[in-house]
């Protein structure tokens, strides 16, 4: 049986293959050399000297380094709590609008995934310094809130898009007004992309390390800028075994992400 055609074959175009191979490689490679030797015994980040969990001890137990990740994850939490509210407002607000200015709207709210980080660091600290904030945690909060609305908005408006129209039309012939309607109807059809965006701005905040170098303060260092400090002083293992247990605070949201949706349509 002759199988059909397919509009582009691989074998069409040789090295790709080659190409992509070495792009995995080179991408997860460091992150399974960072995974094993954040298991070594030795004092060298890169000098293996046997199986060892002593650095998991170490970085639990050390002070620095865990007052720096209270402080990521309270800023975290917190803008991503703001931006995922701002982010399902606006949807709403921009799935009502019309299309030209809806547009307007979700080009100017996206131009935080397309400008350089680097001048929104700049920006942002200029910003802050001219409304007579210092740099610190409110203005690490402020900053946060303002480039994690996009990721966050980015599952909801796919979400939303992707509902049916007549549920509301239904709703509303049922005597549903706007206020029913929304905690009733559209706020648990959108939960999945609720979740999905909420866990995706905690991730970026998180992890983000050229803003939040610009505007930490003493008492107000996020754990990616300590981490940057402490590499600069000499590679150790702990470097490593905080990567791991960033890497696995990611596949777990990763996973929560992905299983979300699954469970709620699952659950119809």
């Amino acid at each position: 049986m002759n199988r059909p055609p397919r509009a582009l074959d691989p074998r069409a175009f040789p090295g790709v293959a080659s190409a992509a191979v070495f792009a995995l490689v080179f991408l997860y490679l460091p992150i399974a050399v960072t995974t094993v030797y954040a298991f070594n015994g030795g004092e060298q980040a890169l000098v293996w000297e046997g199986f060892s969990t002593r650095w998991f001890g170490y970085v639990l137990t050390n002070t620095a380094i865990l007052d720096t990740a209270v402080t990521s994850l309270q800023v975290a939490a917190v803008s991503t709590a703001v931006s995922t509210v701002l982010a399902v407002a606006f949807a709403l607000a921009a799935d009502a609008m019309r299309r030209r200015g809806s547009a307007l709207a979700s080009g100017l709210l996206a131009a935080p995934l397309v400008i350089p980080e680097i001048v929104l660091a700049v920006a942002t600290l200029a910003f802050i310094r001219m409304i007579g904030l210092t740099p610190g945690f409110t203005a690490l909060v402020l900053a946060h809130t303002t480039f994690c609305i996009p990721f966050a908005l980015m599952p909801v408006r796919s979400r939303l898009q992707a509902l049916d129209g007549h549920v509301f039309e239904v709703a509303a012939d049922l005597g549903a007004t706007t206020w029913p309607m929304l905690r009733r109807v559209t706020l648990p059809l959108l939960t999945p992309g609720i979740v999905s965006g909420a866990l995706l701005a905690f991730v970026i905040s998180m992890d983000d390390f050229i803003i939040s170098s610009f505007l930490s303060a003493a008492g107000s260092t996020t754990l990616p800028v300590y981490l940057f400090g402490l590499i600069r002083r000499g590679p150790s293992p702990s470097i490593n075994v905080v990567a791991v247990l960033l890497l696995v605070l990611a596949v777990l949201v990763s996973t929560v992400t992905y299983l979300a949706p699954r469970r709620k349509r699952t659950s119809r």
